[in-house]
């Protein structure tokens, strides 16, 4: 636990402390450490709250495997990976830990008592008890094989874990894991040969983590951990998926640099002398004084109330006198720490000052100064009768004060302080008498405890035995005279196990020992019986959380411990002494030299390792021992700067604390904030061409201090804007002198202005860094990955690969690249593609590769797709509900959602509705409730369940329709009988509730596309019966290798196929390694959740064979998984832009995803939908796709009737009737019309493309306005390709609804007279362009060509926006209702695609 409220209080005081984890953008980490406890606590046991919670050690397992390995997947350290689990902790932990364990066995017994008082049933499977994470329990000894099982693996079969040394420190080592990682740190410090610039990376969950960090003195360090959520409900399921988890980097270069800014007042006052390690090491101490695992807080000094603030005040106020400073590498000083404790001590005069007047009033009112003003007394007659020789002044009853009435009145302050003093002793503590030499003796055991601290941080235990023997700490103003203490320790030894484990359980956790030391829990006749109280009592002390309060048990005495035990020590098992015993840590490496078979203990989950590659080297338990007076070395690397570690050294700003409301955690700090406020440059105010010429199509780093790589594509100061003039398509870095970037420079719209004033604003503050005035914006693509892209002379380069999504950037926040860098690697470096690629002699000189493969027989899913509405589950509106079950419709949505019953007192509100739909979350229940745009839907399974309630508990609807106003029922308003249990009748409910199948179904966001269970038990069906049919069919083909995907780790998160559409039943193969998913693993999408980013969208998956790890996402068997893009090739989409079938198919483009069309219960589950949502951020358009497609677009209109659409269609295609596709030698000249709109279309092309019929086939596309991407078969001719696809067109445009579509020119023949689209056209029907009719001798004649002299002056072609010829004033275009007999159902052209006949790989 560390230090509670410390990680987020740091969080908001420093607001650009953590960054969220992206794959691209970690740094590269030398070794990695994990505190493995919080990773067991939570695959174990996730959801306290629900006491119908159940899960198998196998699960467990699992999970923990999957954590770990995707942990290693996301920061691939080089040389290290350390697993820490924690042993026995020193006795000065084991307070802490057996509160926490006391008050986690009484909430789990309280939880199950008041389920049980409801009626509720719970399952007869044991509960995970929690409390078998401890050492030396049968569990934890399990759980140490199957790690052992899981590095064996990983070593022998995982490249990536075969480059590293893997430490495994387990249970029986002893110590707490944390603190066995920085063992081993300052162990590798004092090697010779340790390299000062070693990056470290720690995972943990404990606030204290950061301590400890920084006790090392390393620059590059860095501490993983969740994203923390606050304000959350405390029964809210954690996420245990990791790869949905969201994960934070705390880079600790960024909090060493906070510090020097928290204290840099004191470079003006101590000068030279002032030292930024010394000032972190006595930070560290300050942070030991509001609490830790080891002392408790001292009084009134809590985070929430500013108590940092407060010592580091202190702090800055004492240092120029202390003449030195207060930490010297983990040994205390003594007298610097009195100083500072003297001045820290005015704190509790001035809390007690602020009280003071209230208790003046208490006691008028009540009439009784202190309730122990006896026992006060008799400590201030002994007081005196010691003091007597020194002529001290006594306070007491009837003493007053002599002299002036300000005296008088100081006297009595000192007299009121002291006796709030002593009764907080007596009350807290239980004395009698608060003697001077009790408060010697409180000071010294608290003095005691900083130094044993501050020696178990810096060096390492020193002493197994000691421990702070109060609950309670005393105050400031008491912790005096320690300048002469002499502090010494005994080390001893640790506990053993099972010691432990009697130390720290609770009698309700008994079954985890031993069965021959059991009874001296239960017993009454057991010597330390005492010690297990069954009731206890608990203090929150000036805390809020219940979490927080102390927890009031006696301590454990050790002689009598270990006394009462020896009795029994003889009458274990061989195996449980097996258990008690202390080992040493391992290393385990790869050695491929040896060659063995590795056993596994459950054989079952996890087979055998046959051939198994791991070398152990085992290391005694002292090899890491650091001498005291070794001081770590310190380097000075001002000038320095390490990628991927944050530094506020890039641009030039200025500090200040200010309460500024920082957004932190999703919630608003309260506290002051660290604020950076960017300086002006030197250079003056930046012109937009200037700035663009430095930085346009060049990388910058953006998003200081996390630098993150972008590529500028534009820069604008409002009103002139240069961009990047580039192909579709083309992302290049224009970074060398003798390529400059093509630029076009634009005026922007008003539009566009106004959003480059939102862009302003919206960069103004962001994390506490304010970027003031900004008077340009760059506009830059994030660096998404990088990719091995193949080159001339087998050279391969790892190219950057940018994201598409276009972001605003104030140009004084960039950091500009002052060096390129350039990765790139001979074939060689690179290896074989994949185990299917054979070796060096398939290289064929031309630059293919042969490849040989198996084809595997794929599912048959059209037959499931074209028939899904008979599997699929249907909804209906509430009120059809309503009509079938005799009730209103408010019932239906009211008892869908939540129904709060009150009981008598009205503190505990249980929840009796159905839990089907969540508004607020915008959550549905698949399978039984669905949210469209207007209204929620409801399945038969709704009613079914609706009808089962209202035939049992027909009242509670009878009063909720009579009371529909009311947001809480109470139980006598629905059962007002006196022999009617309201309590009873409302557990019977939440029991049936708990009991019934869709209690364990879980929720989906509404904007998640999904299959229902009943389809996927189909396509898992289909997958069976595939996979009868062996693959006997061996391809083998000559490709480039530019066309071959090889997952490597340096691609970092780059989507293979950029390009790839996804729907539900596609068939997609997982391309990354050492995830969970097995690489090559084929499966079917049954769901996709969309997000804002591509990067952030997650597709569900249902694989074709189950896996360790895998989840139950509405499959019958754990073979789901939910996976990004990056994850992903879809094979369903590359068969989809295959032109070589012969086929005609009809695909629905995809529309934008509007809410509409988003939610639409009734639409196709196979047509596709995009997966993003609406973000504030603008994006731009996205280039059309050209690889190996020409593109030419002919628009038309068609009347829906058959024979006049036909001529119409021909003639616009030029087909000739005869099928042969000779050109003709009276072709009439096309030429490039810029502009042409019809009232029902607008369509956009591209130039003509002239096609040569010899030698090559075509393939002609035909999009309707609606999206309906229509595809003609394969044939030899233009004119045979146009024909047949037109008429397969015309057979689908009956009853089309109207959809227009735009675009910014098209194609024009010019021998097309217009009155042959007066004669196909209905009247009214007139042709407009976007910027108004062109001239009007231009109309019914040919158009001239691009060079004509009437193109080439400057005048306007079109009239004004939205005219006609002979208009006065722009008149509004006129559309026939939909559905009328004139209705135009447009048709588009969309591609002729060219395909070579002789067109390979």
């Amino acid at each position: 636990m560390g230090v509670p409220k410390f990680y987020r209080w740091i969080s908001e005081r420093y607001p650009c402390l953590s960054e969220v984890v992206k794959e691209h953008q970690i740094p590269e980490f030398d070794n990695l450490y994990l505190d493995m406890n919080g990773i067991i606590h939570q695959c174990s046991h996730p959801n306290d709250e629900d006491v119908h919670f159940r899960i198998s050690e196998e699960k467990i397992f699992a999970d923990i495997f999957h954590y770990l390995e995707v942990l290693f997947r996301i920061i691939k350290p080089r040389k290290v990976f350390f697993m820490a689990v924690d042993g026995v902790a020193p006795r000065a932990k084991m307070n802490q830990q057996r509160g926490r364990r006391f008050r986690s066995a009484k909430e789990a017994e309280d939880k199950i008592k008041k389920a049980l008082d409801k009626g509720e049933v719970l399952p007869t499977e044991a509960r995970f008890d929690s409390n078998c994470i401890t050492p030396g329990t049968d569990f934890m000894a399990r759980l140490q094989e199957q790690l052992k099982y899981f590095v064996h693996t990983k070593v022998s079969a995982d490249r990536l874990w075969q480059n590293v040394n893997v430490y495994l420190s387990g249970h029986e080592t002893p110590g707490e894991g944390e603190h066995k990682i920085m063992e081993f740190i300052r162990s590798e410090n004092t090697q010779p040969g340790h390299d000062p610039n070693t990056r470290h990376c720690l995972y943990g969950l404990d606030a204290d983590l950061i301590m400890l960090g920084l006790t090392s003195h390393e620059p590059n360090f860095s501490l993983l951990r969740e994203e923390v959520r606050f304000g959350g409900k405390k029964n809210q399921k954690r996420i245990t998926a990791p790869e949905e988890t969201t994960f934070h980097l705390l880079h600790l270069s960024l909090m060493r640099e906070y510090i020097d800014y928290e204290f840099s007042e004191l470079r003006n006052h101590i000068g030279s002398h002032y030292d930024l390690e010394r000032i972190i090491d006595d930070w560290i101490l300050m942070g030991f004084l509001v609490g830790n695992d080891f002392i408790p807080h001292l009084p009134h000094l809590h985070i929430s109330h500013d108590a940092l603030p407060l010592l580091y005040k202190t702090y800055i106020r004492s240092l120029p006198t202390m003449g030195g400073y207060l930490n010297e590498n983990g040994h205390l000083n003594l007298r610097n720490f009195e100083k500072y404790m003297e001045k820290l001590a005015e704190f509790d005069r001035e809390h007690f000052s602020e009280i003071f007047v209230d208790l003046k009033w208490f006691e008028s009112k009540v009439g009784n100064k202190y309730l122990n003003e006896a026992a006060g007394l008799a400590a201030e007659k002994e007081a005196a009768s010691k003091a007597a020789n020194k002529n001290k002044v006594l306070i007491g009853e009837g003493k007053g004060g002599v002299g002036d009435d300000e005296e008088e009145e100081e006297d009595m302050f000192e007299t009121e302080f002291r006796q709030y003093k002593r009764t907080y002793y007596m009350t807290k503590m239980g004395v009698d008498v608060v003697s001077d030499d009790f408060l010697a003796k409180q000071a010294k055991c608290y003095v005691e405890g900083i130094q044993w601290i501050l020696h178990y941080y810096y060096h390492g235990v020193q002493s197994w035995s000691w421990y702070y023997p109060y609950h309670y700490a005393p105050f400031l103003s008491d912790i005096k005279n320690i300048s002469g203490l002499k502090l010494t320790f005994d080390l001893e030894k640790p506990f053993m196990p099972f010691q432990q484990l009697l130390a720290v359980l609770p009698a309700a956790s008994m079954e985890l020992l031993p069965e021959s030391y059991r009874h001296l829990m239960s017993s009454e006749l057991s010597p330390i019986i005492e010690y297990y109280p069954l009731d206890f009592q608990t203090d929150l002390n000036g805390k809020q959380q219940e979490w927080e309060a102390v927890v009031l048990i006696p301590f454990i005495d050790e002689r009598c411990l270990l006394a009462a035990m020896d009795p029994f020590n003889d009458k274990m098992t061989k195996e449980e002494k097996g258990r008690n015993r202390h080992t040493e840590c391992a290393v385990y490496s790869y050695d491929s030299q040896k060659d063995f078979t590795y056993t596994s203990n459950l054989p079952q989950l996890f087979p055998d390792i046959v051939h198994c590659h791991v070398r152990k080297t085992d290391i005694p338990m002292d090899a890491w021992h650091v001498a005291l007076d070794h001081v770590s070395r310190r380097f000075d690397r001002s000038a320095l700067y390490f990628c991927g570690f944050p530094t506020l050294q890039h641009i030039k700003h200025k500090f200040f604390k200010k309460k500024s409301g920082v957004v932190v955690f999703q919630q608003s700090s309260r506290g002051e904030n660290m604020m950076l406020d960017i300086l002006p440059s030197q250079e003056g105010e930046p012109v937009c061409d200037h700035v663009a010429q430095q930085v346009l199509g060049k990388p910058v780093f953006v998003n200081w201090p996390h630098l993150e790589e972008a590529r500028i594509i534009a820069v604008s100061d409002g009103n002139v804007k240069f961009c990047l003039d580039e192909p579709p398509g083309v992302q290049r870095v224009y970074d060398r002198p003798s390529t400059p970037p093509p630029t076009k420079v634009t005026c922007p719209s008003d539009k566009e202005q106004k959003d480059w004033v939102k862009d302003v604003q919206f960069l103004r503050n962001r994390k506490g860094i304010m970027v003031n005035d900004t008077s340009v914006v760059l506009y830059g693509q994030l660096l998404s990955g990088r990719k091995y892209i193949p080159k001339a002379n087998g050279v391969v380069e790892l190219e950057k690969q940018w994201s598409k999504q276009v972001l605003p950037f104030a140009y004084q926040t960039i950091v500009k690249v002052h060096a390129r860098q350039k990765w790139i690697h001979g074939s060689e470096s690179l290896g074989p593609v994949t185990k299917r690629v054979q070796d060096s002699s398939d290289v064929i000189k031309d630059g293919r590769v042969r490849v040989v493969f198996n084809v595997p027989h794929e599912p048959q899913l059209e037959l499931l797709i074209q028939n899904q509405h008979k599997y699929c589950v249907k909804y209906s509106p509430g009120y059809i509900l309503a009509s079938r079950l005799g009730i209103t419709s408010y019932l239906v949505s009211r008892f869908s959602g939540s129904i709060f019953i009150a009981g008598m007192h009205g503190i505990h509100l249980p929840n009796v509705g159905l839990n089907l739909k969540f508004n607020k979350k915008n959550e549905e229940v698949p399978g039984y409730t669905k949210r469209t745009e207007k209204e929620w839907l409801y399945s038969s399974a709704v009613e079914e369940l609706l009808a089962e309630y209202l035939d049992r508990f027909s009242e509670v609807f009878n009063l909720v329709s009579r009371n529909s106003h009311d947001d809480v029922f109470y139980e006598d308003d629905v059962w007002p009988a006196e022999d009617q249990n309201g309590a009873e009748k409302v557990g019977e409910i939440t029991s049936w509730l708990k009991g019934h199948p869709v209690s364990s179904i879980g929720r989906t966001s509404c904007d998640l596309q999904v299959l229902d269970s009943a389809i996927v038990e189909r396509i898992e069906d289909a997958v069976e019966r595939a996979k009868v049919k062996k693959s006997t069919k061996k391809v083998r083909v000559t490709v480039k290798p530019h066309l071959l995907f090889r997952p490597l780790e340096q691609q970092q998160g780059v989507v293979p196929d950029p390009d790839s559409e996804y729907r539900l039943f596609d068939r997609v193969i997982n391309t990354r390694e050492s995830f969970s998913v097995p690489l090559g693993l084929r499966g079917t999408v049954i769901g996709i959740k969309g997000a804002e980013r591509e990067a952030e969208v997650l597709y569900e998956v249902v694989f074709d064979e189950e896996f360790a790890g895998g989840l139950n996402i509405r499959c019958t068997s754990p073979r789901g998984y939910r996976l990004p893009p990056c994850a992903l090739i879809n094979l369903s989409h590359g068969a989809r832009v295959d032109h070589s079938s012969h086929k005609l198919t009809a695909i629905v483009k995809p529309q934008p995803a509007t809410a509409a069309n988003f939610n639409s219960p009734r639409q196709l589950n196979h047509s596709p939908r995009s997966p993003f949502t609406s973000t504030q951020v603008r994006a731009e358009p996205r280039p059309t796709r050209t690889h190996f497609v020409s593109h030419r677009a002919i628009s038309f209109l068609l009347l829906p009737f058959r024979s006049k659409g036909t001529l119409m269609l021909k003639e616009m295609l030029k087909i000739d009737g005869a099928g042969t596709g000779s050109p003709s030698s009276h072709e009439p000249q096309r030429v490039r019309v810029h502009y042409l709109y019809t009232v029902c279309v607008r369509i956009h092309a591209y130039d003509s493309l002239t096609l040569s019929p010899q030698g090559h086939t075509f393939v002609c596309q035909v999009k309707l306005s609606n999206g309906l991407m229509v595809h003609g078969p394969q044939c030899q001719s233009e004119s045979d390709a146009k024909e047949k696809a037109a008429f397969f067109a015309l057979q689908r445009l009956v009853g089309l609804p109207l959809l227009p579509s735009e675009a910014k020119g098209y194609i024009y023949n010019s021998s097309l007279h217009l009155n042959l689209l007066r004669v196909l056209c209905p009247p009214g029907a007139l042709l407009l362009p976007p910027q108004g009719y062109g001239p009007a001798p231009l109309w019914g004649m040919p158009l001239p060509p691009p060079h004509h002299p009437l193109l080439q002056q400057n005048q306007p072609f079109f009239g004004p926006t939205g005219t006609f010829p002979g208009a006065a004033r722009p008149q509004p275009a006129t559309v026939p209702p939909i559905g009328s007999h004139n209705q135009f159902i447009p048709l588009q052209v969309c591609d002729v695609c060219r395909i070579p006949s002789h067109v390979g790989c």
